[in-house]
């Protein structure tokens, strides 16, 4: 079936990604078409992952070139199994089918409900909108259930259904078998699921439920002005935008659901709100004849797509995480549209503070050679606020790069009372220096200004200000200082939700080095044994990352990290998987990882392991690019996988290793070296046993060829795993 690789363009460094963004994004700011696909037929609905599409006409299933998927004409609603592996049809009164996107006419599943005495339930009250909701109400008034809407989780575990008695109910994802049944008071005519599988927001008429999804219970139930007519959650769960049907856009917060903006001005029939990846924006449909941009920080429009032909259908932002590209797609009356987001800015505060963050976890360790009594009097509650500033403040200037040479400044008014000299520019919030009077008329040609040692900050509309700067007049060479540092608010340090109490910080320090003191004797046994030589390098770390749980409540979690490399590539064969080589017990670089793991969480870190306790696993297997030339048998014994979902370069995609398929491909060949992760951890890591496990696999296939490429990385979230004061 047709799988759409738009573009290939090589993976940006941070660097090329920020400046591109800020000198280009922040002139122009602006959405533009990449390219469009033309159809013989009339959109009138279409969904996508980030490389497949499929739309619908007239009942009939399509994708990109008018090459059908399904021979239905019957179809009501569709939507992408985010792996790309498959779609699911809804169909009026009959059975929602899943059926491949590979293969045509290939039914997968058929979700049939086997319960009996179901009919009897008649007493719901409810309004579904529309003709199609009159012909729903009519056929549930008789007795039938009838399926009202659908969508699956985001990382394609799941898959949520709503029909008419008012149910919701959870499928899995591998035999669409029911795992769940939430009995709700009014049948769900929208659904949304948040991507940490918190949240089930389901919209009832003028009525948000939000589910808990983990126990099923009501979360909270919010009343809305309008009936709902859309919702989706942002990328990081922690805003809903809802659209509702008297011309409103509410933005709400996810940790206690205030409605943290309301945007009521921007007119007509909304549809189809759509987060902005990195959070920062949403757009929604209007009138089905523009596409409205909204800045959530400063809430204001950013920009507005007018399709004056009418008939768009939809929208939606979507990212390519090889390279971070950011795009939208949306249709005209007989078109697809792929739009260019990267001209958008980029949600600044979220960089600098992962950036600072990262700064901020490798200072609170204590260095080489630093005694207690050194390391007390550098790290300490009033040091450490100092120097995230001090890290906010490098970072924000680099962010913001040589700014001042395209805001053009321009020399303002001069306020003789206060002796103070008003200095602009294009976007930037202008700046007053302190000019003596008799000084002021050398102001009188901007072009003579020069600035230098320019530091800058971040304001709460994410915007960036001048917290210092030197100005040299060239036709004096006096030097006048701006100079608001400690005065200036540091709006992204200032936000609880990302304090971490020293103390911890400090505890996970600590930890990190008896880890790599646990590293070091399981290295030191193994090249005893001469399993493995200082060509395997291990690497071990921690950090504490702080969240938030379903209940609102702020958290603090574990991240405990491993991983190996053989550096060359003249001893990956001996110490590391031989080419073409799943099995983790040949592997000698790969077991001592393992060792590592089983010492640590059987020793010192058993502590955080109780019963009940969540654990993320998130595996990387990698390979080489050495071609695999005819079939490598795979007997099975790490399970078999048929459509699992899998992340490629940060891509959710699908993938298929059977005993009967064999290994035909790198990147299942990545997959068997991190299901042997799992099978070993599940199997010999006994602290781990009673936890509440959730693996996630990660590959990643080298373009170069060597045995050095083949490593495998662990990281262990552990969720919870500190008290909050």
């Amino acid at each position: 079936m047709n799988e759409m690789r738009l573009w290939n363009t090589p993976a940006k460094g941070i660097a090329m990604l920020f400046v591109g963004a800020l000198f280009c994004g922040q002139v122009m700011a602006q959405v533009e078409v990449k390219r469009s696909f033309p159809s013989g037929k009339r959109i009138t609905a279409f969904d996508n992952t980030t490389f497949c599409t499929a739309f619908l006409s007239d009942g009939s299933l399509f994708t990109l070139r008018d090459i059908p998927v399904v021979d239905l004409r019957d179809i009501d609603q569709i939507v992408f199994n985010p792996t790309g592996s498959s779609l699911a049809l809804r169909r009026g009164k009959k059975d929602i089918c899943i059926y491949s996107f590979r293969d045509r006419n290939k039914k997968l599943f058929e979700l049939k409900d086997k319960r009996k005495g179901l009919k009897d339930r008649r007493n719901l009250e409810f309004v579904l909108p529309g003709e199609a909701g009159a012909e729903l109400m009519k056929d549930a008034s008789k007795g039938d259930i009838v399926s009202i809407t659908m969508c699956y989780g985001a990382d394609a575990r799941n898959f949520i259904v709503s029909n008419s008695l008012g149910e919701i109910i959870v499928y899995d994802t591998k035999e669409y078998l029911p795992q769940a049944y939430i009995q709700g008071k009014a049948p769900a005519t929208v659904l949304a699921m948040s991507s940490n599988n918190y949240f089930i927001a389901a919209g009832t008429g003028k009525n948000i439920d939000v589910w808990n999804f983990q126990t099923k219970q009501l979360r909270t139930s919010i009343p809305m002005t309008g009936m709902v007519t859309g919702m989706e959650f942002s990328a990081d769960a922690s805003q809903l935008a809802v659209v509702t049907d008297d011309s409103r856009l509410t933005i709400l917060d996810t940790k206690n659901w205030d409605k943290v903006d309301i945007f009521d001005k921007i007119g007509g029939k909304l549809s189809c709100p759509s987060f902005h990846p990195e959070g920062k924006y949403v757009s929604v449909v209007k009138d089905d004849n523009a596409i409205v941009i909204m800045n959530l920080k400063n809430s204001a429009v950013e920009q507005t797509l007018d399709e004056a032909v009418g008939g768009v259908a939809g929208n939606r932002f979507f990212i390519n995480k090889q390279n971070s590209d950011v795009f939208m797609i949306s249709n005209r009356q007989k078109d697809l549209v792929f739009w260019d987001a990267n001209g958008l800015n980029p949600f600044f505060g979220k960089l600098m503070s992962k950036e600072v963050d990262a700064k901020m976890n490798e200072w609170v360790k204590m260095m080489q050679g630093e005694s207690m009594e050194d390391y007390a009097i550098r790290v300490n509650d009033e040091t450490r606020l100092k120097q995230q500033q001090l890290f906010a403040q490098e970072v924000a200037t680099e962010l913001a790069g040589d700014r001042i040479s395209i805001e053009n400044p321009f020399v303002g008014d001069y306020d003789a009372s206060k002796s103070m000299l008003n200095i602009g520019f294009h976007s930037l919030p202008s700046i007053s220096l302190e000019v003596p009077a008799d000084e002021a008329g050398d102001f009188k040609d901007s072009k003579n200004l020069k600035f230098d040692n320019a530091v800058y900050v971040l304001n709460d509309k994410d915007e960036f200000e001048l917290a210092y700067v030197e100005v040299r007049n060239e036709t004096t060479n006096k030097v006048y200082i701006y100079d608001n540092i400690g005065r200036t608010k540091l709006t992204a340090l200032e936000a609880d939700d990302n304090f971490v109490p020293l103390e911890v910080m400090q505890q996970a320090s600590r930890e990190e080095i008896q880890l790599k003191e646990i590293k070091e004797a399981v290295i030191e046994e193994k090249k005893q044994d001469k399993l493995i030589t200082e060509n395997t390098q291990i690497d071990v770390k921690t950090e504490v990352v702080p969240g938030v749980d379903a209940d609102g409540n702020k958290i603090l979690n574990y991240k405990v990290g491993y991983q190996y490399e053989v550096i060359n590539k003249e001893f990956s064969a001996k110490e590391d998987f031989p080419s073409g080589g799943y099995n983790i017990e040949r592997s000698n670089a790969a077991m001592s990882l393992m060792k590592i793991i089983k010492n640590a969480f059987e020793g010192d870190f058993a502590k955080y392991l109780s019963e009940g306790k969540q654990v993320k696993v998130i595996i990387t297997g990698s390979a080489d690019a050495s071609p695999i030339r005819g079939r490598i048998a795979y007997g099975g014994q790490y399970g078999e996988y048929t459509d699992e979902p899998y992340y490629k370069d940060g891509n959710l995609d699908n993938i298929t290793v059977t005993k009967a398929s064999g290994i035909t491909s790198n990147e299942q060949l990545a997959l068997m070296r991190a299901a042997g992760v799992k099978n070993y951890i599940e199997k010999n890591v006994a602290t781990l046993e009673n936890t509440r496990n959730e693996y996630e696999y990660h590959v990643e296939v080298a373009k170069e060829r060597g045995g050095e490429f083949r490593k495998i990385n662990v990281e262990f979230v552990i969720m919870d795993a500190f008290p909050v004061k």
